[in-house]
C-alpha cells in the first residue's frame, strides 16, 4: 500500500526555487527576509505586484496568492509554465543544445516577430539565461534588445524544476497589471509584498527598462501614496528598496530596517555600492522559541 503524503508535505514538495535571472531579483536574500513576514501568513492572501521572478512566492509557496506585473512577456511566460510546461521544456530543450551567439541573434529576432505560446515562453527563458547580465530591456517600440552575454554554461531549467513551478503557479491568480490596479485587489488582514524597480543611479535608469513605460522618481512618489492606502486599510506589507535618503524620507512612518548586504551594479562602465532595506507597516515577529526558529532554518536549507 502506497502512503499518501500529508497536506504539509505535497505543499513542500510543490515549491520549487525561482528559475529567472532578474536584475533586483530577491533569491539570493530570500533567507534575510523571511524573519521579517508577519506572523499566520499561511492564513493571509499573498499579492506581489512586482512579481519579477517573484523569488519569495516560489520559497514560500503560499495556497493563495496574486502575482502580477507590468511585463506581459513575464506574466506569459509563467502562464505557458503553468498550462503547458512540458511543451515549454520541449523547445527549452532545443534552446539549450543550439546555444551560440549566432544563434541567440536568430532567436531574438524571432522572438521579437512572435506571442504566446509554449515555444515563445522558452525562448523568453533562453533569452533570460543567455543575454548580458539577464537584463530585460525593451526599446520604445517593445522590441526586446539585450546583446548576448557570452554566458559559458547558462543554467537553463530541467523540466522537473519547469513541473515544481507549473505546480506552484496554478494556486495564483496571474495577472499584467499597474500595481495600482494589483494593490486595489488586496483586503484587510492580507498580506503584500513590494519589490520595486530602484530609483535612478547618479542619473541613470538602470533598473527601470522593463517595459516601454519607465519607472521614474514620481513613481516612486506615487507608489509611496499607494503604500499608505493599503496601509489605511489595514493591509500588510513587506517592501525592500534601495537604501537611498529618498526612499527613507518618503517611508519614514514606517519600519524600516537595513539589510547587511551590498549590491554592486554596474552600469555605463561605472560599478554602483548599493544597500537595501526593509520597509514594513508592523514590528518584525521575534522568533521566540527554538521550535520556530528550526521551522524557519528548515525552509531556508531547503528552499533557498
Amino acid at each position: 500500500m502506497v502512503k499518501r503524503k500529508s497536506p504539509a508535505a505535497e505543499k513542500e514538495s510543490a515549491r520549487a526555487r525561482a528559475f529567472l535571472r532578474w536584475i533586483g531579483g530577491k533569491r539570493q536574500l530570500v533567507h534575510r527576509l523571511i524573519p521579517y513576514l508577519p506572523k499566520n501568513l499561511n492564513k493571509r492572501r499573498y499579492h506581489e505586484p512586482f512579481a519579477g521572478a517573484a523569488s519569495l512566492y516560489f520559497a514560500l509557496g503560499p495556497y493563495r496568492a496574486n502575482l502580477s506585473d507590468l511585463n506581459k512577456h513575464l506574466i506569459e511566460c509563467y502562464r505557458q509554465i503553468r498550462d503547458n510546461y512540458p511543451k515549454v521544456a520541449k523547445y527549452l530543450r532545443t534552446h539549450q543544445r543550439l546555444n551560440s551567439k549566432a544563434y541567440y541573434y536568430r532567436i531574438r529576432e524571432l522572438y521579437n516577430r512572435s506571442s504566446g505560446g509554449p515555444a515563445q515562453a522558452a525562448r523568453f527563458i533562453y533569452l533570460n539565461h543567455t543575454c548580458f547580465n539577464g537584463v530585460f530591456r525593451v526599446n520604445t517600440d517593445g522590441e526586446f534588445n539585450v546583446p548576448y552575454g557570452d554566458k559559458s554554461e547558462p543554467n537553463f531549467p530541467s523540466t522537473a524544476h519547469l513541473a515544481r513551478i507549473s505546480t506552484a503557479l496554478k494556486r495564483a491568480r496571474l495577472s499584467v497589471a499597474d500595481y495600482e490596479t494589483a494593490l486595489a485587489q488586496a483586503a484587510p488582514g492580507e498580506f503584500v509584498y513590494l519589490d520595486p524597480p530602484y530609483p535612478p543611479l547618479n542619473g541613470t535608469a538602470y533598473f527601470t527598462h522593463y517595459t516601454t513605460d519607465r519607472f521614474s522618481d514620481e513613481d516612486q512618489k506615487r507608489l509611496a501614496k499607494s503604500v499608505r492606502e493599503l496601509h489605511s486599510r489595514g493591509v500588510r506589507f513587506l517592501m525592500t528598496n534601495a537604501e537611498l535618503p529618498g526612499i527613507r524620507a518618503l517611508y519614514r512612518r514606517f519600519n524600516i530596517s537595513k539589510l547587511q548586504v551590498t549590491r554592486y551594479v554596474s552600469c555605463k562602465g561605472t560599478r554602483h555600492r548599493v544597500g537595501e532595506v526593509v520597509i514594513t507597516n508592523y514590528r518584525r515577529p521575534l522568533q521566540k522559541s527554538k521550535r520556530s526558529q528550526k521551522k524557519v532554518g528548515t525552509l531556508l536549507k531547503r528552499h533557498v
